[in-house]
């Protein structure tokens, strides 16, 4: 008696070591402190980053090196990736690394003509819908083959149809070719979505191209204006 109810003797009861947690959650909150310039706050963030990574290998209890290793390789990984798509803290040899247009406009390479919306690139954009579809098929096979989360893979298979059709249909409306240039981007998520993808893609842009829609709200048209 005494043991928690399902553990075998010998189990281990895991748990969160409370002091390790606590400075994981501080070197995550750190980024949110004011700064007076740019290249303070991204320090700050970096600096950051590192006591949570730090933090977060020793926060199972009892102490796991391959269960810290996982968590901290995770939360590497997340503000890595968060720090790429919304910040422009990413930054190697005098270069940075980033999603968005405006947060890497030192970098010549990524004032591209092509850019959706003036936000970002059509190589980026066009990785991200990759993405971003996968993952929306990979729960539908999931149903299909399980036949569980129904409403899940109801929305992810409507993501996987609108999703290429508005796509097309804006890529069509600005005169921009098929898939402004990314063949294998499309491709990789035609495969993936067994052609679904591709389908409605060339579908949105015959539609864009006898019924363009070319807002004169959009960066688009600022930009061809």
């Amino acid at each position: 008696m005494g043991r928690a109810a399902g553990l075998q003797d010998g189990d281990e009861l895991t748990m969160i070591n409370p002091f390790f947690a606590a400075m994981m959650l501080v070197g995550l909150g750190l980024p949110m402190l004011p700064t007076k310039s740019a290249s303070a706050e991204r320090r700050l963030y970096w600096a950051g980053a590192a006591v949570a990574v730090f933090a977060a290998f020793f926060t199972i209890y009892p102490p796991d090196w391959r269960g810290g290793l996982v968590f901290a390789s995770s939360i590497a990984g997340v503000m890595v990736l968060r720090a790429y798509m919304t910040t422009s803290y990413l930054r190697i040899r005098g270069r940075t690394f980033a999603f968005n247009l405006s947060d890497s406009e030192q970098d010549s390479s990524d004032h591209a003509v092509d850019a959706y919306a003036g936000f970002a690139t059509a190589p980026k954009m066009w990785w991200l819908f990759t993405v971003v579809t996968g993952g929306c098929a990979l729960i539908v096979a999931m149903y299909l083959a399980s036949s569980e989360g129904r409403w899940y893979a109801a929305g992810s298979a409507l993501v996987v149809v609108l999703l290429p059709l508005m796509i097309g249909h804006q890529d069509a409306s600005w005169g921009y070719g098929v898939a402004r240039g990314q063949i294998v981007q499309l491709v990789v998520v035609g495969v993936v979505t067994v052609g679904v993808f591709i389908l409605a893609y060339f579908i949105g842009y015959k539609l864009g191209t006898h019924w363009p829609l070319r807002s004169k709200l959009s960066p688009e048209y600022r930009r061809r204006a």
